[in-house]
């Protein structure tokens, strides 16, 4: 044998040696990874193993939490996104069907979806009623006429004008508002709209001012596609946050610890990150899903409503 072939033959052994010592290095992330997808579909109750399929409502109104995708019936967004992947690790096919906002609760609560989604805030009252396994933050900005850029720059600049909420949805700006009239501002005046769509066309038609409350998720993804032209963002530190995330039934403990087993696989191996990053909101993330964890956001807690 040559002193070439001896080279080469010392050189294989030792590419073979550090490939073979490699190997299980390499391997044990996805070995952690399939174990603790095993331990989340074990989490998951029998009914929806043996079903093979989670029931989920969805909302449709908030691009780009959850929608359809132009000129389709088919259920796009980045909760949507979120949820696929979960049931993927969970074993089971998620079967989507649309739901009025302010019926998301109540689909859960019946029994008419085992899980619902679309841009919901976990805050006291819902959490009365739901479970929530969050997974992102919300935080908001004023969407305003360009025109008014240099007499609405804050919040309050919002006091005294009539101001549109949709029903079952968090009057997120209530806090900071009730604040109008001991900074001597007249307070604001909120009238409440059966869906999205109504207090849109009453902005449109001008008979609400062209001042809304836009969470930052939906205002990015109207501003990129050009939803709002002649309006622009105003940053809304005053709101403060708000966690949002999956609901399942008020006691659904095994359901809601599944889906929470999943989603910590997704903020694991990058692919939670990937998602956010897709839809421009990587800043909106949380460090880690939890199951009722809304506490911990600023806005949590919500005005009764009036008996």
């Amino acid at each position: 044998m040559t002193k070439l072939s001896i080279l080469v033959t010392k050189g294989l052994r030792a590419a073979a040696l550090t490939l073979a010592v490699a190997a299980p290095l390499l391997a044990a992330p996805a070995f952690a990874q399939d174990a603790a997808a095993e331990a989340a579909r074990a989490l998951l109750p029998a009914k929806y193993r043996d079903a093979g399929v989670l029931n989920v409502g969805a909302s449709t109104v908030y691009a780009p939490h959850s929608f359809f995708k132009e000129g389709t019936t088919e259920f796009t967004g980045y909760e949507i996104e979120l949820f696929n992947a979960v049931s993927e690790i969970l074993g089971v096919k998620p079967v989507y069907t649309e739901a009025p906002f302010q019926q998301l609760i109540a689909g859960v609560k019946s029994g008419r979806s085992d899980v619902s989604l679309g841009d919901l805030g976990d805050n006291d009252l819902r959490r009365e009623q739901v479970d929530f396994i969050d997974h992102t933050r919300l935080t908001f900005q004023l969407l305003i006429d360009e025109a008014d850029k240099d007499s609405i720059k804050t919040v309050f600049d919002l006091c005294g004008r009539d101001l549109g909420i949709v029903q079952g949805t968090t009057n997120i700006i209530f806090k900071a508002l009730s604040q109008c009239e001991s900074k001597g501002l007249k307070p604001a005046n909120f009238i409440e709209f059966p869906d999205a769509t109504a207090k849109d066309q009453a902005i449109q038609s001008g008979r609400l001012p062209r001042a809304d409350i836009s969470a930052t998720a939906v205002g990015r993804y109207r501003e990129a596609a050009g939803l709002n032209p002649g309006q622009i963002l105003v940053p809304a530190p005053e709101l403060g946050d708000l966690y949002i995330g999956f609901i399942v039934d008020k006691g659904n403990t095994e359901l809601a610890n599944a889906i929470e087993a999943a989603l910590k696989i997704l903020f694991d191996n990058g692919k939670y990150a990937e998602i956010l990053a897709a839809y421009n909101i990587t800043d909106l993330k949380l460090d880690a899903p939890g199951v009722n964890i809304g506490q911990n956001a600023s806005n949590w807690v919500q005005p009764k409503p009036k008996s």
